[in-house]
């Protein structure tokens, strides 16, 4: 994608991103998340890694994990600085995907997105068929990436598509305690079980996807609701994707769910795609849970 056209994109998307990310903001009754932190509320102080102050690598990479070379790909955002610790997101494709293919699409990047570190990892096989293999390789992944990037580890997400949302699911319920949100496309259920931690999570599905059923989605984000405690009645979150929100406004952990419109595919109807809009919606979530600063160590009474 041209820088050109990426700006041209990123002006007529910026209105959805702020949509979601103010709506979200709203809590029952039209009240609204204070100004200024609350008791509740505390500011999070970026959490540098090792790798802060060593010079960065970028682009295609590899790393030896179980005896095979596992690859993925570096994307640093413009102006990085070895010495300010950077949002990180992890972005999984899906089963007939690459890592090239999906940094083409995802839209986690460019002028419309916060700075973020961006890491396109390439599976072996497909993601989420070995769960525990998998998430062991995605802790060795993110050890590597701490020790050699300049990482905020209170801004460490994941994103995925498909049979990468899946995924991301398992990371969600396996992996709470890492990442502070996920983000799952088009994913169905998730393998792991207990979960174990809270975790923020917007998930979009289409109602007609013919892929991976819509219900695995709605079972997924019911999972993430009892997983962070949140009571059982949503508010709305955006008109455009039809969004609603589990948990109030000032809330740790919430969750959201969107209903995705069907994309096009040679003129033809296609359910299980990745949308416009879909990318700017996923970091304007991220967003809102930064910008929430929540002591993370207050998580709500169970309802």
């Amino acid at each position: 994608m041209t820088t050109m056209t990426s700006l041209l994109r990123a002006g007529r998307l910026a209105a959805f991103a702020c949509l979601l990310v103010v709506a979200a903001c709203v809590a029952p009754g039209n009240g609204s998340r204070p100004a200024t932190p609350g008791a509740n509320l505390a500011q999070l102080q970026p959490l540098p890694t090792s790798g802060c102050s060593l010079p960065a690598a970028e682009g295609r990479q590899t790393l030896k994990f179980q005896g095979a070379s596992w690859r993925y790909i570096v994307d640093l955002p413009n102006g990085y600085d070895k010495s300010v610790p950077t949002r990180l997101i992890l972005a999984f494709h899906g089963r007939t995907g690459t890592a090239e293919k999906v940094r083409t699409y995802f839209e986690l990047e460019g002028p419309a997105a916060r700075p973020a570190i961006v890491v396109y990892p390439q599976a072996q096989g497909g993601w989420g068929g070995k769960a525990d293999r998998d998430m062991a390789y995605v802790d060795t992944l993110l050890a590597r990436l701490k020790a050699t990037l300049c990482v905020d580890q209170t801004q460490i997400f994941a994103a995925g598509h498909s049979m990468g949302g899946s995924f991301v699911n398992d990371l969600s319920c396996g992996r709470a305690g890492v990442f502070r949100a996920t983000a799952v496309v088009a994913g169905g259920i998730g393998s792991v079980r207990p979960c174990q931690g809270q975790v923020a999570a917007i998930l979009l599905h289409n109602p007609k996807d013919n892929m991976v059923p819509y219900s695995q989605g709605i079972a997924e984000r019911d999972k993430r609701i009892a997983q962070n405690r949140l009571a059982a009645t949503p508010v709305d979150a955006s008109a455009a994707f039809r969004c609603k929100r589990w948990g109030k406004g000032d809330i740790a952990d919430p969750v959201v769910f969107c209903d995705l419109p069907s994309t096009f595919d040679r003129k033809r109807p296609y359910s299980h795609g990745w949308p416009d809009g879909t990318g700017p919606a996923i970091t304007g979530f991220f967003d809102r849970v930064t910008d929430q600063r929540i002591q993370l160590t207050e998580r709500p009474d169970a309802p």
